[in-house]
């Protein structure tokens, strides 16, 4: 008699001319069964060993190689442009819906900077190496793609005018398929799980949903993910299942996964026709047909009166045929649709300005001011406002604390130089339009802002 390694038991061996397993029959099958499927298998009893996880690990790597590119190409650390994300293959509604639908599988690999990536691949580490243990690495990587695709299409359908972005909807998709699979105890025989495993995914989904509900970030993502991870984890094969079992029911689920994914995508270009409507009317105005785009803009926006790009794109229309009071107006109906969006205050901010609406301009950057301190736009646009009526003195701080909140902010580092020639401070202005050409030395206006103040007596 001889003692199992793997589960201890005594059983006879077979000490014939045939190379000699120190493992009983029954676990030498389990173990086998194990191999084929890539279910990491356990180590003989007393012994240490480290656990390897290849997925989890290649998937961190492929999403920080495509962070790395981005950054060599130019973009953002920190904090990527919706559109360096849109050029790197972000989800974006008119692009996705018109066509370009793998998007809805590279968005998975795109972040908006170094924190994006850092947390979603801390998160994905952690939820990762529990998934590929105990589903095994056919099973993890159907549904790390399979729930992250259908949170691209649950972004795209409800924020089609967003950039969307990231792996957070697939690590969603994980925490739903360890749910699932842990809740109806498929996973390996000799892995024993602990109790507290199901507490701490909960804990883990209700904290990111309200970290979701911040602006800027897409819950319809995490809830596309979560959902669609909990229907595979219910549906996938049980790690003790048979071979043949097994293999048949991933066929069957990687089929009905993809016609669920086809389907939901269908159904989302679908539901979303303006979006695409949006597109054609765009080629019209770049083509110069602007009386066609007029009407078949104001058609949509009595169609879809809540659509806030619409509204923009007929304010465009309103601009390009000088019709400024109708161009106001339909930026107006477009801030009400989104009021924090940031490209609809400044858009309409930026019009009152340039149309010399003083008061109106005054009342709206007082409003931004009130809802948000820390708007640096509203600062910058109160800014403008005393620059336009030569109140110098009053304009500097308003650009300081504009650059203060954002550093980047368009404009504001030459208009704070053009405040600071009015006001005659010359030593500022020459540091301030120095700083302008340190970070762009062709920048020409202030090229022409040093010019002037090195001629002035300091």
């Amino acid at each position: 008699m001889q003692r199992c390694p793997q589960c201890g038991r005594e059983f006879e061996g077979n000490f014939g001319g045939s190379p000699q397993s120190l493992n009983c029959p029954e676990c030498d099958e389990r173990l086998a069964q194990m191999a084929r499927e890539g279910i990491p298998t356990p180590p003989p009893q007393g012994t240490i060993v480290t656990a390897s996880f290849p997925v989890t690990t290649a998937l961190i790597g492929l999403n920080a190689l495509v962070f790395l590119i981005m950054v060599l190409r130019g973009v953002s650390f920190l904090s990527p442009s919706p559109q360096q994300a849109i050029a790197f293959g972000a989800d974006f509604g008119p692009l996705t819906l018109n066509g370009q639908w793998w998007r809805l599988l590279t968005s998975m690999f795109v972040h908006f900077g170094i924190l994006h990536i850092g947390l979603n691949m801390w998160c994905l580490w952690n939820l990762g190496r529990a998934a590929e243990q105990l589903m095994g690495r056919v099973s993890y990587l159907l549904a790390y793609f399979v729930s992250g695709i259908f949170s691209s299409i649950a972004s795209v359908y409800w924020h089609p005018m967003g950039a969307g972005a990231g792996a957070s909807g697939a690590i969603f998709g994980m925490a739903g398929v360890l749910v699932a699979y842990v809740k109806l105890k498929k996973t390996p025989s000799h892995l024993t799980i602990n109790s507290k495993m199901l507490g701490s995914l909960g804990t883990f989904i209700a904290y990111n949903l309200a970290f979701g509900a911040l602006p800027g970030i897409s819950n319809a993502a995490h809830i596309g993910g979560l959902v669609m991870g909990l229907a595979v984890g219910a549906v996938l094969p049980a790690s003790s299942a048979s071979e043949s079992s097994r293999r048949t029911r991933l066929t069957l689920v990687a089929i009905f996964s993809a016609i669920a994914l086809v389907g939901s995508a269908a159904a989302a270009k679908k539901l979303r026709p303006e979006v695409s409507e949006l597109t054609s009317v765009e080629q019209l105005l770049a083509q110069k047909k602007t009386d066609e785009a007029l009407t078949r803009l104001q058609q949509l926006t009595a169609r879809e009166p809540g659509f806030g790009p619409g509204h923009e794109l007929l304010a465009r229309a309103y601009l390009a045929k000088s019709q400024y009071p109708e161009a106001i107006a339909e930026l107006q109906k477009a801030y009400d649709t989104n009021p924090e969006s940031a490209r609809y205050q400044q858009e309409l901010g930026t019009l009152y300005v340039q149309l010399g609406m003083i008061s109106a301009a005054t009342t709206f950057f007082k409003s931004l001011e009130e809802q948000n301190p820390k708007n640096a736009f509203a600062h910058f646009g109160l800014g403008q406002i005393s620059l336009s009526k030569g109140e110098y003195d009053s304009a500097i701080p308003e650009f300081q604390r504009a650059l203060a909140l954002d550093p980047q902010l368009r404009g504001a580092a030459f208009s704070l130089g053009q405040a600071q020639l009015g006001a005659r401070h010359y030593p500022d202005a020459q540091a301030t339009f120095e700083s302008i050409l340190k970070q762009d030395p062709n920048d020409k206006r202030a090229q022409a802002g040093l010019a002037y103040v090195t001629r002035q007596p300091h």
